[in-house]
């Protein structure tokens, strides 16, 4: 009976000495971080990490319970931005949610896991800005206001959470740096005024040598042929605006800018009308004009990078003459119409 009452006793300073310990010496905080650098802007690195609907693209759980079930509320990116999951086992279930985004530099979520109460967790992206470079760091926190297991639970936090954390890091820096790093040196953000002009519409295969070229210069030569012949001057350089391009068949309105505001006489081919006045994309490609393509991949990469909307026809003046410059001094000012 003596040897129970020693063992009762034993057992019940262990668990006193369990909770005074936990309580006096186990901090209530708790914080898990890993860094990384990643070879890309911090834009881009901040893109990739401010929305709850693309985490999956990076996150080092998603692959551990492929029949997990995601669901995604709120904006796309930014505050407000939410992803909830149920999982299995190890993956467990809960809800995080982006409660802060500061554009290029940090993106904090809340976390809530199901089961282990009501107080949330934090979860900390830091971005700085290396220039061409960042360095990301991945913070985690947690607050146990007073719950002694939970500090236990804590001590073990860094071992649980950090090989993940360094997953997880290790996978966006692949994502990220796959990306291609885009050149926006020629671009700009501007006002243009509407400009008359006497147009042709036409169409030409891009994949045909020459065929853009022939078709421009026979338009511009209608035009040329009409000023002539009832005292018309340019008030600018020829241009084209884009009206569809599909399958490689660009259709087009061949253009040369003029101070009139009605024609006389019989037109047949030839109509009087005006480009697009308002907020502009301008970039201004110099080289050969066979870049088409690749400034139209460009272009577009400019309006997302941005987060802009078209709003209109683009069109292309060239604005020089080829047969006066060199091939590598040609220029081409590319107008893309935004809201």
């Amino acid at each position: 009976m003596r040897v129970f009452k020693y063992l009762f006793f034993a057992l019940l300073f262990l668990i006193i000495a369990f909770f005074v310990y936990g309580f006096f010496f186990l901090p209530d905080k708790v914080q898990v971080s890993r860094s990384i650098t990643i070879d890309r802007p911090a834009k881009m690195v901040f893109k990739a990490v401010n929305s709850m609907h693309t985490f999956n693209d990076w996150s080092p759980w998603a692959d551990t319970d492929p029949n997990a079930q995601y669901q995604f509320t709120g904006p796309a990116t930014g505050v407000g931005s939410k992803m909830a999951w149920q999982g299995n086992d190890e993956v467990g279930s809960g809800r995080q949610t982006i409660i802060e985004s500061e554009p290029y530099s940090r993106v904090k979520t809340e976390l809530y896991f199901d089961g282990q109460g009501d107080d949330p967790a934090w979860a900390t992206l830091a971005i700085k800005d290396l220039g061409d470079s960042s360095e990301l760091s991945w913070t985690f926190d947690a607050d146990f206001k007073g719950n002694v297991l939970g500090r236990y639970f804590g001590l073990m936090m860094d071992d649980m959470l950090g090989p993940n954390y360094e997953t997880g890091l290790s996978k966006l820096k692949a994502l990220v740096e796959a990306q291609p790093v885009y050149d926006f040196s020629g671009f700009s953000i501007e006002n243009v005024a509407p400009q008359n002009v006497l147009y042709i519409p036409t169409s030409a295969n891009t994949d045909e040598d020459g065929a853009v070229a022939a078709a421009l210069a026979e338009a511009y030569g209608q035009i040329m042929v009409f000023m002539q012949a009832n005292g018309l001057e340019m008030a600018g350089m020829p241009l084209a605006i884009t009206r569809n391009y599909e399958n490689s068949v660009w259709e087009m309105d061949a253009a040369i800018p003029v101070n009139v505001d009605s024609l006389e006489g019989e037109v047949e081919t030839i109509m009087l009308g005006q480009t697009y006045g308002g907020k502009v994309v301008k970039y201004i490609q110099k080289g050969p004009y066979d870049q088409g393509d690749a400034s139209m991949v460009l272009m577009n990469a400019y309006l997302a990078e941005h987060e802009l909307e078209t709003n209109g026809a683009q069109w292309d003046v060239y604005a020089n003459d080829p047969t006066l410059v060199a091939e590598s001094e040609i220029e081409t000012h590319i107008y893309q119409p935004i809201k």
